[in-house]
């Protein structure tokens, strides 16, 4: 009884284990389509992954290579999908799928943001991805301090090329533009609001109240004076060539000297504050400065004294009707490495006479002794001009053209000046913050 008990024991024990072992083999090869399938989806993925990646590229690569400028409408005539075709390539398909949103519209001022839905599918499959590109079309009158870089030289070189040519870099997130597109400087309209005078056609003894001295018509002599209201120097006048005109900056405190036929001047005050110091006579103590310079004149030497040329808190508004010549670097008080360098001074000149209205030369030129860095922001009239060495401006630039011995890098980065905002280039087409976001497959967000 007992060996036959043992028997069935024996049997019932290899009937479990043939069991157990046609069900692992069931579930191992259950579990093996599951990885193939899996490893396939991932396969897939990556596919219909390179293949955005490939339309995003091909979408900003148009981008960069076509002119806004050429297009009536390019909300329209540009950003649509005759221009940019649905793809088929190794079983994918690729379309695009435009939508536009008005994010400002100032009447003469307009910026439209379109985006691109990119959609790519594979053949016979569920599995689809998407991608979303973004870029912001700026139109109307621009102030030139939004293009970034805008060379207004008459020329059938692409801008890239034109650049390069004249030893020229660029950093700056925005597309480079070289056009002899209309740029309006407006040099009357400017001194009258840097002065704080009412109207666009300031005139002598508007100007001589403005500054306190006696009422007449007569210009003033040559000297620097500062325009007065109430608690506020809305800004300083010159009157002639500067030969010297100086920054520095220590201790909480920006200075500005003045030199001019053998005399010399200093201002003192700490940006957006009650603070003014004058050396020169009124009773201007205390006041608030507007941080502007106007020159009726050239400025023939602009340097840096000591470690500052600006506090971090200073933007400085230098306007001059003729020419501005550079002589050292111009930095301000925040030298961490790697931190953005935001410009401290505008550098501009507008190229013709305030009062005659009389054309001028009225180029910025930057004469210096060693790789320099310049924080400004630069509207020229005329010609930028470098000498043999590396110069980094870090702000936007305008000019009609470029003259450059050296290396000229421009930076970009934003600036906020009242005055170069009115410096417009009329009906002008360009593009900013070429942006990407990506879907995962079948629509989900990440």
């Amino acid at each position: 009884m007992n060996r036959r008990g043992n028997i069935v024991v024996a049997l019932l024990f290899m009937l479990l284990l043939a069991v157990s072992g046609l069900a692992l083999l069931t579930h191992t090869g259950a579990h093996l389509q599951v990885v193939a399938a899996r490893r396939e989806r991932r396969l897939g993925a990556a596919a219909l992954g390179q293949a955005l990646l490939l339309s995003l590229h091909r979408f900003r690569a148009r981008l960069a290579a076509s002119d806004m400028n050429a297009c009536p409408e390019p909300e329209r005539d540009f950003f649509n999908e005759a221009v940019f075709p649905a793809q088929k390539e190794d079983g994918i398909l690729s379309r695009h799928s435009f939508s536009r949103l008005l994010l400002r519209d100032a009447g003469d001022f307009r910026v439209t943001r379109l985006l691109d839905l990119i959609r790519a599918s594979k053949d016979g499959g569920r599995l689809a991805g998407s991608a979303r590109a973004g870029v912001d079309l700026v139109s109307g009158d621009i102030p030139v301090g939004e293009c970034g870089l805008l060379i207004g030289q008459e020329t059938a070189m692409a801008p890239d090329a034109f650049l390069a040519a004249r030893g020229v870099a660029y950093a700056g997130a925005l597309l480079p533009q070289v056009s002899g597109h209309a740029v309006e400087i407006d040099a009357r309209g400017m001194l009258a609001e840097a002065l704080g005078l009412a109207g666009e056609v300031p005139d002598w003894r508007r100007i001589r109240a403005q500054c306190g001295l006696e009422p007449s018509d007569a210009p003033l002599a040559p000297g620097v004076y500062l325009a007065r209201e109430e608690g506020t120097v809305p800004a300083v006048f010159v009157e002639g060539d500067l030969q010297k005109l100086v920054f520095s900056a220590a201790g909480g405190w920006q200075t500005i000297g003045f030199s001019q036929g053998g005399r010399s001047s200093e201002l003192r005050y700490r940006p957006g504050e009650g603070s003014l110091a004058w050396s020169g006579s009124g009773d201007v103590a205390g006041a608030r400065f507007g941080e502007k310079i106007i020159v009726h004149g050239s400025v023939w030497a602009i340097e840096q004294a000591g470690l500052a040329a600006f506090l971090a808190a200073a933007r400085i508004e230098l306007l001059a009707s003729g020419r501005l010549v550079v002589r050292s670097g111009l930095e301000g008080d925040s030298l961490e490495l790697g931190k953005e360098r935001i410009p401290g001074l505008l550098l501009m000149t507008c190229g013709r006479d305030f009062f005659t209205g009389e054309d001028v030369a009225a180029d910025v030129i930057i004469d210096v002794a060693g790789p320099t860095t310049i924080q400004a922001q630069v509207v020229s009239a005329g010609t930028l001009v470098n000498g043999a060495f590396a110069v980094t401006i870090s702000g936007s630039l305008f000019a009609r053209d470029i003259e450059n011995d050296g290396k000229l890098q421009v930076g970009a980065a934003a600036g906020d000046f009242v005055l170069a905002d009115r410096v417009l280039a009329r009906e002008f087409k360009l593009l900013r913050n070429f942006r990407v976001h990506f879907i995962e497959e079948n629509g989900d967000e990440e």
